[in-house]
């Protein structure tokens, strides 16, 4: 059985980045509804074909192509940024969206998709039509939210040619006149279309599992600390699961319960994610749900092992953990197990409130932890005895890691300033 299904990757996206700014994930989905209508066209009336592959690619970039914009803080107006301030959200989406995701060079798409058409010559892509195409659909979603404000209504006839394509201009109406496009908009039906599309798919674990580390990494918008601690704690738990000889099937569960056990925090205050200091009974409280947010946005889209891997890291052996107060007999050894890799993450990472602890220091305070009974004591006396190795392992992956995170933000500097001739 997989992990989840194809067409509930999308809804999983659709909960979790919908958690950070609803409005974002909206536009999103319309722009993508918009895109795979025009491709749909294309496909059935044209001679233009595209691989079922490609559809769903291509429209999956259409969601995520705004995915840049979660890194801003406080995004009251997704038009602001559609008008306006165009090249870091789509700069930092690219690179996220290549390095991050199962996209690839696709995501190039991203990186041109608010630049003019009269300045295409200026650029050379093998995606120039899908460029096109999601460039009008694009402007069709931010025109139908400020048409009553600051757009003039003979928008696309002034702009044709010179904004965006005529030809794709064209291409929407057709689509538009046989599919009914905003009218499925108004009442809700793209969404479904949406879900039938994805659903059609059947993606490889691979392509899931790439949008589901994706997810994980869409922490880093708020906090780069708390995605090091989910793939460190996903690290452990496959050391230890193996040290334990759970199964096969077991120990990919807990590779994907692991992966998604913090995705909650997304939904917690960045002043409490990142405090300096100790946190108040009421700031932990709020902390502490981020275990209940990750329960609402697992549940019903992924397997039920992994949910309840995910969702049971913070319970403890005696009944004192959260947060339902779960107690040894109800909980499974890759429960117990992915409990351990959680507390081994966050002693040994460096935090915004602490350093690092000595290999001493954590070794006494898990062996205090399992003797009291909290935590599973053969799983720690398993940690003990492999200490050197399990975090040499986890070393070698933590500078892939930040390596990718270096990339990134060189590429970024270089890309904004060579960007600076389309201002």
């Amino acid at each position: 059985m997989s992990v989840i299904s194809s067409k509930d990757v999308n809804e999983i996206i659709r909960k979790t980045l919908g958690i950070i700014n609803n409005k974002i994930m909206n536009h999103g989905e319309i722009t993508g509804y918009i895109l795979y209508k025009m491709m749909e066209y294309e496909n059935t009336y044209t001679e233009q074909h595209y691989t079922e592959q490609e559809l769903v690619d291509y429209t999956m970039l259409g969601i995520l192509h705004d995915i840049g914009l979660y890194k801003e803080d406080n995004v009251k107006n997704v038009s602001d940024f559609e008008t306006k301030n165009l090249w870091p959200h789509s700069i930092y989406g690219f690179l996220f969206l290549k390095y991050l995701s199962p996209m690839g060079d696709k995501a190039e798409i991203v990186l041109y998709h608010h630049l003019d058409y009269n300045r295409h010559n200026l650029i050379q892509s093998r995606y120039m039509h899908i460029i096109d195409l999601l460039n009008l659909a694009d402007s069709m979603d931010t025109f139908l939210h400020l048409k009553d404000e600051s757009l003039e209504p003979d928008y696309f006839a002034k702009y044709r040619d010179i904004k965006f394509s005529g030809a794709a201009l064209d291409l929407f109406h057709k689509a538009q006149d046989r599919y009914g496009i905003t009218e499925n908009l108004i009442n809700g039906k793209y969404r479904e279309e949406l879900d039938v599309l994805l659903a059609k798919r059947a993606f490889s674990e691979q392509y899931k599992r790439g949008f589901l580390e994706m997810l994980v990494y869409t922490i880093d918008f708020r906090s780069e600390h708390t995605v090091i601690h989910t793939l460190a704690t996903v690290n452990f738990a496959e050391q230890l699961g193996r040290l334990a000889r759970v199964s096969g099937r077991d120990l990919r569960d807990l590779h994907y319960g692991a992966l998604l056990h913090d995705l909650g925090k997304i939904a917690i205050p960045l002043n409490i994610l990142e405090s300096t200091g100790r946190l108040n009974d009421d700031e932990m409280k709020i902390m502490k749900a981020h275990v209940r947010i990750t329960e609402m946005i697992l549940e019903g889209v992924v397997d039920d092992a992994v949910l309840q891997i995910a969702v049971r890291h913070h319970e403890k052996l005696d009944g004192t953990g959260y947060h339902k107060g779960l107690k040894a007999e109800d909980l499974s050894l890759t429960q117990q197990i992915i409990a351990v890799a959680d507390i081994l993450s966050a002693l040994y990472g460096k935090r915004s409130y602490k350093e690092a602890f000595s290999k001493e220091k954590i070794l006494d305070i898990m062996k205090g932890d399992a003797e009291s009974g909290k935590i599973n004591k053969n799983v720690v006396t398993s940690l003990e005895r492999n200490y050197d190795r399990i975090i040499k392992e986890f070393e070698k992956e933590k500078e892939n890691t930040i390596g990718l995170y270096l990339k990134i933000k060189e590429q970024y500097a270089i890309i904004s300033e060579r960007f600076k001739m389309f201002d």
